[in-house]
């Protein structure tokens, strides 16, 4: 398990813009006038109830402090399995060391007033795509929470520690208690919906369809945890050369864009009124057709042909219309 903020005791000296925004909220601690604590404990800053409102896993994990280093202690939550833009949270609190020593002289940047505390963004040597907010206690005494950007999206960097701000604050003296927590989008795996959910997908071809394609009967399938989808596949009868088995995925939990092996030439294709989306390559014997539902839910059917690349979309084609016709309305 990886900690981000062991690398980030080495701080770039330049300010994040030097832009100052203050979003609801104000400090509360009196200089001088901030908790003792002989145990920094910065996993006892997040419940099980917020972690789990803010889509991060539970215990989190902590790694002691290292003072010679100057580097306070620290407990990462990692991300949910399943989360389709899931990133962890760090969480660090200090005990006789302050945030002036530990930042070593960066610049502090932007300014958020979140949960009664003034939060400070500070630059990394991670980058921007690297997020570190900030609040003193008292002059030896820091709180510092930590996200990465989802993807390559910098701009949302901070996005997951300014959600948990709220809940890291109410565990702080002067916090405001009972905070709305809201995760970011994409932070928490997404539940099933649509008129797939009930969805048997070897209903999705009556036995009578499947007989021409001599295709064997239907049997069910599961996806893997990190795949999340339920299917059928009726395997070929033709042995090892000729067409390949017929897989029918419904997936009821998943952005279209983030179906699994949607690889080849993409080509919208009007089926009975409804958009198909046809992945094949000259050069490669396997054809996959994806039917968007919703926004989250899918149909994708995945063959070809082992013994002749042109022949590979031959299924689907002659497939598609029949499970347009077969999916319930809504």
């Amino acid at each position: 398990m990886r900690f981000r903020n062991s690398l980030a005791i080495v701080l770039a000296a330049l300010s994040l813009g030097g832009c100052t925004s203050t979003i609801g909220g104000s400090a509360s601690p009196v200089p001088g006038q901030g908790p003792v604590i002989t145990k920094a404990d910065p996993c006892a800053l997040l419940t099980q109830q917020q972690a789990d409102a803010l889509g991060v896993m539970f215990p989190g994990k902590e790694r002691p402090a290292r003072p010679e280093q100057k580097v306070p202690a620290v407990c990462r939550f990692s991300e949910l399995e399943d989360s389709p833009d899931g990133v962890a949270l760090e969480v660090s609190r200090s005990l006789n060391l302050s945030a002036v020593d530990y930042y070593a002289g960066a610049l502090p940047g932007e300014k958020f007033g979140i949960g009664g505390f003034t939060w400070t963004r500070y630059a990394t040597v991670l980058g921007p795509g690297y997020c570190s907010l900030t609040t003193e206690l008292d002059a030896k005494t820091f709180v510092e929470i930590s996200s990465d950007a989802p993807g390559d999206d910098d701009s949302k960097a901070c996005d997951l520690a300014k959600a948990a701000a709220p809940a890291i604050a109410s565990h702080l003296p002067g916090g405001q208690q009972d905070p709305q927590i809201t995760a970011p989008p994409g932070q928490k795996p997404l539940e099933a919906s649509g008129p797939l959910v009930n969805v048997d997908p070897c209903t999705l071809l009556k036995p009578e369809q499947v007989t021409p394609l001599n295709l064997a009967p239907a049997r069910p399938m599961n996806g893997s945890s990190n795949d999340p989808k339920n299917g059928c596949q009726w395997d070929d009868t033709d042995g090892d050369q000729g067409k390949k088995a017929l897989d029918l995925w419904v997936y009821t939990a998943t952005k279209t864009e983030d179906v699994p092996g949607l690889e080849g030439t993409p080509a919208e294709q009007m089926v009975n009124g409804k958009k198909w989306i046809v992945y094949s390559a000259a050069d490669s014997p396997i054809c996959v057709a994806l039917l968007p539902v919703t926004e989250t839910s899918s149909i994708k059917l995945d063959t070809g042909d082992l013994s002749d690349n042109a022949k590979a979309c031959e299924i689907p084609q002659a497939v598609m219309p029949l499970v347009t016709a077969n999916v319930p309305a809504g």
